[in-house]
């Protein structure tokens, strides 16, 4: 069960206590792994018609019993086609709930417009939805031979189930059953640059060209499906960020960006140590497990675009065809980055310190002072506190202030004016 969903309404002040209790609780709370590739979860064994078990259940080893099972909480991850209809507005939608012979196929429908169905997906992060299905009386009974949780999407495929919580009576967590599949991904810091989102003429996929798997984000001497972007969306960025999805990943396998442009003298990577490059840098990524994976091509002055460009993601993976290729790829992101302005350099203390007639003066500044000891920090200190203060984030304000009131605690605020 998400934190956010047992600690709405609660006061600020009760908030530390309750996320303590919780996490004692959560340590007691068993996990176990489980193939949910399906989005169907066996809770007891199921047998064949001879009794031999064929597919052990979760509850299986525990002390949880069938008849303490009184809901679920569904958490999974959506992939690029369900985000971008989420974000439209369009219909997703499906079905969630039970199958037992005590239940029957009992069934609720879900989707993603708040009301429409028996249950809403609510975000838990970026990416990821929880549906939740609850009540206060037992779901199933001890006598059922056979007993499943499940949740079907009737709309998109891209689902990745990353757990099934069962929930007593009360709404906790009784068993928390996680995919056995490992899963692959990584984050790159953007928070220096400006993103613009480029749109994408579709997503291309993993092919081999040379003998080596590559995917084509813009190979001018491919196919129409090889080319997804609009070259001039490039000119005068700083860098480029491109993220694609994996599928079916059972080997590690290195990825880099391969670019070059058109332009005389242009900038080019062609992999590490290669002669050729200047002008840009990456780094490959190591795909480890299914997930998606954001590669990041930094250029060394703004990126003139005089005609057409190559951009791809190679690896050194090796095939003879395209069906020979075992896992899956395509592209389903690729940001232009432009660098934010660095931040004024701040002027020195002796300077912001110094006090004139305020009059003369069109410009102030804000100085904190030591009561211990008198001393006066820099302009830049206050400079910076202010800063933060008129950058906090709406939904954590209250603790941003309440930081800068700590900070501010013990010291008088001298207002002085500075002659330009």
């Amino acid at each position: 069960m998400k934190i956010s969903k047992i600690l709405a309404g609660m006061s600020a002040a009760a908030l530390a206590a309750s996320m303590m209790s919780l996490a004692a609780f959560a340590d007691e709370t068993a996990t176990v792994k489980a193939d949910l590739t399906g989005g169907t979860v066996s809770l007891i064994d199921e047998k064949d018609d001879d009794g031999v078990v064929t597919k052990t259940g979760v509850l299986t080893g525990t002390n949880v019993k069938l008849s303490d099972v009184c809901g679920i909480d569904v958490n999974v991850t959506v992939g690029a086609d369900s985000a971008a209809k989420i974000e439209a507005g369009d219909w997703i939608g499906g079905g969630l709930g039970y199958n037992s012979e005590s239940t029957g196929w009992a069934s609720k429908e879900w989707s993603f417009q708040e009301g429409a169905k028996d249950v809403t997906g609510v975000k838990a992060a970026d990416g990821s939805y929880d549906f939740v299905l609850k009540g206060t009386d037992p779901v199933f009974a001890d006598t059922d031979t056979y007993a499943q949780v499940w949740l079907q999407n009737w709309t998109t495929e891209d689902f990745t189930f990353n757990a099934f919580t069962l929930l007593d009576k009360d709404g906790n967590p009784l068993l928390v059953v996680e995919s056995d599949k490992e899963q692959g991904g990584n984050s790159v810091d953007l928070s220096a640059y400006d993103a613009t989102e480029v749109t994408l003429a579709g997503n291309g996929k993993a092919k081999v060209d040379t003998g080596k798997v590559r995917v084509n984000v813009n190979n001018p001497w491919g196919e129409d499906v090889d080319k997804l972007i609009t070259p001039a969306d490039f000119e005068g960025v700083d860098a480029i960020a491109v993220t694609a999805e994996f599928d079916a990943i059972t080997d590690p396998v290195d990825f880099a960006i391969n670019f070059a442009i058109f332009s005389d003298n242009g900038p080019q990577y062609w992999g590490e140590g290669n002669t050729a490059n200047k002008g840009c840098s990456t780094e490959a990524v190591t795909v480890n497990a299914d997930g998606s994976y954001t590669f990041l091509l930094k250029f060394d002055e703004p990126l003139t675009v005089d005609g057409d460009l190559f951009l791809d993601l190679q690896s050194a993976f090796e095939a003879a065809t395209d069906d020979d290729i075992p896992f899956a790829a395509k592209v389903t992101s690729v940001k232009a980055l432009t660098l934010k302005d660095a931040p004024a350099s701040s002027e020195s203390t002796a300077d912001s310190t110094e006090s004139t007639d305020s009059t003369d003066s069109d410009e102030s500044k804000v100085i904190l002072v030591d009561s211990t000891d008198s001393k006066t920090n820099s302009a830049a200190t206050s400079s910076k506190a202010a800063n933060n203060a008129s950058n906090t984030n709406p939904s954590t304000g209250a603790a941003a202030l309440a930081a800068v009131g700590v900070a501010l605690a013990g010291a008088a605020v001298v207002a002085t004016k500075k002659r330009k």
